[in-house]
């Protein structure tokens, strides 16, 4: 399983980055966890996560978004 760090980045940088995230995770056929600040905002991911039918578990307490690499 792979892992990002997306605290360190603001809006818009923080989305480009989990897309790359992302397109990494694809390419190795691996599932990835981001980390986001505790209690931030991630509704633009989350919009592209479900548009695309990705499986994800986004736990705003703990700041982690888990994406499942199958998509649904």
């Amino acid at each position: 399983m792979l892992k990002q760090d997306l605290r360190i980045y603001k809006c818009p940088q923080q989305f480009i980055q989990f897309k790359l995230g992302l397109r990494k995770a694809l390419s190795l056929q691996q599932s990835i966890t981001f980390s986001l600040n505790k209690g931030e905002a991630a509704n633009d991911i989350e919009r592209f996560l479900q548009k695309n039918d990705y499986n994800y578990n986004l736990n705003k307490q703990q700041g982690l978004l888990l994406v499942e690499l199958l998509r649904v």
